[in-house]
This record gives structure tokens, sequence and C-alpha cells, in this order.
């Protein structure tokens, strides 16, 4: 390591900087940094939201393209969940290579360790040390997390990133740490400072319930350009401090409160269960694809759903109507919407629907609370429902939702009717690409049981029992759309579940 990091003068003044509390104001968004400069290299504080450290000029150069060339040789295993997107090593904990060894023997001595303890306040336990390279490609990305995780009697203290990208790296590629402001509740706000790479740099910061950070999205004009880093963290006792707070029921329940639509409740959840009449098919037919309002169609639809537990119905709404709830959509509607989050759980849009702003589709939405449709959707899935949730959602560069243990939502049905916007009036439909990311998955522990990508005038049908999950994929840089619609969970009748159970005794 550059010796001038070692310098008592040097680590006096930058722990000072590292444990001192914030004092700027964060009305002008400018994060409070302090600058501790050596004679070849230069150390950096980043104070709010959350102390962040940063040297520059860390290792001998020909050292890390050594280590990189290491490194490129290695078996690289793609990363994809509802979280991030990336490539990785396995642990380098026993790789023999000559430069790999070297870095961790390194990093994991007494001396870089007790260098560690001392610009930062921590204790650290020895013997004890993750460490794992990762190539961000195009596209790629880390999304909201806090790093806090225990293992045994030791959690993580520090996080680190020492970056190998190409000297030339700028803001404009992509893939900084991006630092998230926490609210009140200890949730993730939005990100108020940025780390961007640079060759020979290593980055850290103390881990815990309000570390909440990012890698953002690398945008890179080539495909052979990527975000290199070798990365992991460094270990200590747990504390009282440390321990992650208990969840109450409370705690649960008020964020699910904040991010999941109210659940409605169906007047007499008998009448959703009687069969369709012919009024029924008649006012189905004023808002649906006739093909899809008769009876022999409806069983037809549960035989498939009863064998896939899933069906779309594709070109769901009569064309006029579709028509005019997309030209609803796009003449500034989404200008009063609310941005979804907080951000460790999602982000996207939610819109307020009245009669003034979209009067076809504040209309739709009511036909699609009726009774009606829910004894069309009784009728196709051979289900009883007691309540229903609903939401209209955009979709845009950087929005997804995530999975996550205190939002969990109600099990049910599934219903989602898609829309997206023409690049002008009279275009034809966008073809949404999966590549763009913008797919509904579910899954089942670590299992993808099904994917469906956003399709224009197409209604999905998905039962989610328990056990299953899912979530909206970050939608990329490479989006040409952005993905619009109307999202439900209907929600069987407790009277239903309970002779659910009876048939399976």
């Amino acid at each position: 390591m550059n010796q001038e990091y070692l310098d008592p003068k040097f680590v006096d003044s930058f722990y000072k900087a590292f444990t001192c509390k914030a004092v700027a104001s964060e009305e002008d968004g400018q994060p409070e940094t302090v600058s501790i400069p050596t004679e070849s290299g230069e150390g950096v504080v980043v104070v709010s939201p959350f102390h962040t450290g940063r040297l520059y000029n860390i290792l001998p150069k020909v050292f890390l393209y050594g280590l990189r060339k290491e490194l490129g040789a290695l078996n690289w295993h793609e990363r994809l969940n509802d979280l991030y997107w990336f490539y990785q090593t396995d642990d380098l904990a026993l790789n023999g290579n000559t430069h790999i060894k070297a870095l961790r023997d390194y990093l994991a001595g007494e001396e870089f360790v007790s260098f560690m303890e001392r610009i930062t306040g921590v204790g650290l336990t020895r013997g004890y040390l993750d460490l794992a390279a990762q190539r961000y490609k195009k596209g790629n990305h880390l999304l909201c997390h806090d790093d806090d995780v225990q293992r045994g009697k030791l959690t993580r203290k520090i996080a680190y990133i020492i970056y190998l990208v190409d000297e030339d790296w700028t803001t404009e590629d992509g893939g900084s740490l991006g630092l998230f402001k926490s609210d009140s509740d200890m949730c993730p706000t939005r990100v108020v400072a940025k780390i961007v790479p640079k060759f020979n740099s290593i980055g850290f910061f103390l881990t815990g319930h309000a570390s909440y950070h990012t890698v953002e999205e690398v945008t890179v004009s080539s495909q052979d350009r990527e975000r290199w880093s070798v990365t992991g963290w460094f270990y200590g006792p747990a504390t009282p401090e440390s321990t992650e707070p208990e969840n109450t029921d409370a705690g649960v329940l008020s964020l699910q409160d904040s991010v999941l639509p109210r659940m409605l409740e169906f007047a007499d959840s008998d009448d959703i269960v009687s069969e369709l009449h012919d009024e029924d098919y008649a006012e189905l037919k004023k808002w649906v694809n006739a093909d899809y309002a008769g009876a022999k169609v409806v069983d037809r639809i549960q035989e498939a759903f009863l064998n896939e537990s899933s069906v779309e119905l594709r070109d769901f709404l009569r064309p006029d109507i579709f028509d005019r709830c997309v030209a609803e959509m796009n003449h500034g509607f989404w200008s009063d919407a609310v941005l979804l989050g907080p951000a460790h759980v999602s982000k996207y849009l939610r819109a307020n629907v009245d009669s003034g702003n979209a009067a076809t589709l504040y209309e739709l939405l009511a036909f699609l609370r009726s009774p009606v449709f829910a004894r069309f959707l009784s009728g196709v899935t051979s289900l009883r429902f007691s309540s229903m949730s609903q939401e209209v959602r955009q979709f845009k560069h950087g929005h997804y939702t995530l999975v996550h243990d205190q939002v969990v939502e109600p099990f049910g049905v599934d219903v989602t009717l898609s829309f997206m916007p023409r690049p002008e009036e009279k275009a034809p439909d966008v073809q949404w690409d999966e590549s763009w990311g913008g797919s509904t998955h579910y899954i089942a522990d670590k299992d993808e049981l099904l994917r469906i990508s956003p399709e224009s005038n197409s209604l999905s049908l998905v039962l989610r029992d328990e056990g299953t999950l899912r979530f909206v994929k970050y939608v990329n840089h490479m989006a040409k759309a952005v993905r619009q619609d109307i999202a439900m969970v209907f929600v069987e009748s407790p009277e239903e579940e309970c002779e659910d159970d009876d048939a399976k005794d």
C-alpha cells in the first residue's frame, strides 16, 4: 500500500474527519466532504448521508494490472435477481494465483486491518474477510440495500470496493456508488452523494441500518467497456447497535400501508360467484373484446387457467376503449402521479385518476371493480373473491419493485392490464423488448416460475399463492418505451380458502 497513508499525521486527520458529525445543511443538496491530500495520493471523507472513505493511488499500478489479468482468466457467474444484475467470481479466499493471493493476504493482514481500525475507529476481527470480484456490463446494476448482515456472532462492519475500471472511466459511464439519505423511520429516500469509480482507488463505509446504497446502472456506449472491482467486508463482533431491530407487527403494517394499494371489500361476495347473466355479457361487451364475452370462451379460459395457474388474454379491451385510454395517459396524465418508495422496496409512479383528467380510464377502473367483472373473473378462475386492490402504474428508466420481507402482498389472483404509449398518434403498438427489463417475475425460493413481459392491451391472470412472490425487474436505460398498466389483486374469500383446506385433508 502507498506508505504515505500509514503516516500518523494522515491517520489522525482521516480519523477525525471520518468520525466527526455532519454539520452541513442539506438544503443545497451538496454532501459535506473533507479532503486530506498527500504527496502522491488523497484521502476523501464523505460525511453525509453516512461516513464513507476514499483513498486514491492506493496500490502499485503494475500490481493491479496483473491482478486484473488473473481475474479475467477465472470463471465468472451471472448474478441476476430482483435486486441486482452483474457478473462475479467465486469467493477468492482460497485462490492461489499470485496477485489474488497477495491482495487477500495483505487486506487480511495485521498492517491493513490495524490501519482500517485506526482511520475508522471501528474494532475488527482478525481472520474474517470476504473477497470476490465483480464485472458490471452495460445495463448491469445493484439496487438499494444496506449490507447489514450477520454471520454467527460476527457482523459486517466495513464494506470496501477496490476499483479496477479503465483509467479514463467517467461519470457518463455509470456504475457510481450512490449513497441514500434516510428518513426518520430509517427508510432510504434519495441519493444525495455519489462516488464515481476511479482506477486504483478504494472506497469504504460502515455498514448498518442506515447505510443504504446502490451501484447505479452501467451506461457505457461500448459493450467491451466494463466496471471491474474487487469487493468484500471486514467483520467485527455483533453489538446491540449492530443487531437488526426486531420487526414488530406495527412496523411491518406501517411499511405495508405506505406501499401497497388499499384493499376494497366486495359488498356481497355471494353475488360475485353467481353465474354470468345475459345482462353481464352485454355489460362486458361495452368494454371487452366481444371474443371474450361468451359462455363458451369463458369455459375455455377456465380450462387453461386451471391447467397452468395463469393465462394471458391478448387484445382484451375493445380497440376504441383501448385507444382512448392510451390517449388519456399521454397528455400530462402522469404530472401529479406519486413516486412510490421507499427505495429498498420499490420505485414507480402511481397515478391519481379522476373523471376530469381521464374520463374513459376512470370509467374503466370502475368497471374493473364492479360485480360484473368480478363474476367474469370468478368464471374463468373458479374462485370466489372477497376483496381486491387496484392501482394505475408507470415504470420508466430506473423503476422497479423488489421482494421485501416487510412488504408482503396479499395472496390471490394478480390481474394486470398493460398499456404502452405510442410514439405518435395512430402509430403501431410498441413491442416490449425483454432486454429492457420491466418484466414481471414470479419466484418460489430461488426458482423462477413465470415471467411476463408487458404487451399492450393484454390482460394477464396469475394465481399467486403462499410461497410465491413477484417483482418487476429494473427498467434499464436501453428501454425505448415506458411500461404502463392497471394492476389489481383479487383475494379469495375466507370461506373459499377453508373449503380448499378441507378438500386437502
